[in-house]
């Protein structure tokens, strides 16, 4: 009988993602162009799915979570009439494939994008290669914010254009130009979450919306589904701790958390252990929120859409990075003190939305700590959600954090 209901749940699920178009659905008009996620040929995806398969018996719980870009859960409708799109060239976007982490629900999905293998890859006599892992913002419970939001960043990280700068830049130095990073990436990939919901810009009616389509998260679902889909990677694709996880937003606060993970539940009433993941070799923080009080204090408007997504009040400073000290971090990000870690904030100060407060209280964690983590800060130019929508800043910010963590193995230039 468990078999028949799980069947029938799985079939539900892929007969939900096909209504709402796939990525499309997770992409409303109103803010991004219509999307079609196209599979790679088999042999594409061949040694990345054996080995995962070949896993199913040690991790039959993470492997049952993932749709093969080849399944009706990992396709997308065919695109509307609306053939280009200024947000990212349609060679990237016919090569970008969507895939689910956990079952629950529609918005616990990943959308990856791997380059093809060119010349621009050989120039690392290493041959070491990161993956960019992107946690979108919109306050928790924004629908029309989701995993395409890193489109116009990786547009510009990964074009022919930016393929073809090899310069040396000072990584603090503003510049409108976005260093090549291409060379050193094995892939990008934007993750999706449960969200809160949005009764102004979205409302839903519970009675009729199907329990896998509901935005009714409650914290720290949001970060428990980051850290799943996190755990979820490591295990299909093995990157361990070589990667960049990025955060826009409350993408930020859920990033800069997952360092610590291990150690922590984040929530006073719900105590559960989190999964577990290899946490990053660096973290870059973009319009973060640190301090949820702090951010209260500033702008008491924001009250009201935290307690949206967390109801308890005593969480706040749970879900607040710079609330936790150096010894938090050290203890849980750099527990052997064989590498150095990286946490780059990036902020704009016409942010607009959040203020640079912001920024002092998560600087002030690791000032004169001494730690074997570092705390950098780059500042970027423009308002809060021009650094994603437009793309450019982002990705420059993305550019210089991944030139940070290739210097700490000594591979900078």
């Amino acid at each position: 009988m468990k078999k028949v209901i799980r069947y029938l749940q799985d079939q539900a699920l892929e007969a939900s993602q096909q209504k709402y178009s796939g990525a499309a659905y997770l992409s409303p008009t109103t803010r991004e162009p219509q999307q079609r996620v196209k599979h790679h040929s088999p042999s594409y995806y061949k040694e990345q799915h054996t080995s995962h398969h070949q896993s199913r018996s040690a991790h039959p719980s993470l492997a049952a979570h993932s749709f093969p870009a080849h399944t009706a859960a990992g396709t997308g409708p065919p695109r509307s009439s609306r053939q280009g799109s200024p947000h990212i060239a349609d060679k990237i976007h016919r090569d970008i494939t969507r895939h689910q982490y956990a079952l629950d629900n529609i918005l616990q999905s990943y959308e990856l994008y791997v380059p093809e293998l060119d010349h621009s890859h050989l120039a690392d006599p290493s041959g070491k290669k990161y993956w960019i892992v992107y946690v979108h913002g919109g306050y928790f419970r924004d629908p029309t914010v989701t995993s395409s939001s890193f489109y116009p960043a990786l547009d510009h990280l990964v074009s022919e254009k930016a393929n073809g700068r090899h310069y040396h830049h000072n990584p603090f130095k503003h510049d409108e130009h976005v260093p090549a990073v291409a060379p050193y990436i094995a892939g990008y990939v934007s993750l999706n979450y449960r969200l809160s919901p949005h009764p102004d810009k979205a409302p839903q009616d519970p009675s009729k919306t199907p329990a896998y389509e509901l935005r009714n998260a409650k914290w720290p679902d949001h970060v428990h589904d980051v850290l799943t889909a996190i755990a979820h990677l490591q295990n299909k694709y093995g990157f361990g701790d070589q990667y960049l996880l990025v955060g826009h937003s409350v993408g930020a606060t859920m990033a800069v958390l997952s360092t610590i993970a291990a150690h922590r539940s984040f929530s006073k009433g719900n105590p559960a252990d989190l999964p577990k993941i290899e946490p990053p070799m660096a973290v870059l923080g973009v319009s973060g929120i640190y301090d949820f009080p702090l951010l209260h204090e500033s702008f008491a408007d924001y009250i009201g859409m935290t307690r949206n997504a967390i109801p308890d009040e005593a969480d706040d400073v749970l879900a607040s990075p710079a609330r936790y000290d150096a010894k938090d971090y050290v203890d849980a990000w750099a527990a052997t003190g064989k590498k150095k870690r990286v946490l780059v904030i990036a902020h704009s100060k016409d942010d607009g939305w959040v203020d640079w407060k912001q920024v002092e209280a998560m600087q002030k964690v690791f000032a004169g700590s001494g730690s074997v983590i570092d705390c950098e800060v780059s500042e970027l130019k423009g308002q809060h959600n021009d650094i994603w929508e437009k793309g450019a800043e982002l990705a420059r910010a993305i550019a210089q954090a991944v030139h940070i963590m290739r210097g700490l193995e000594g591979d900078g230039q």
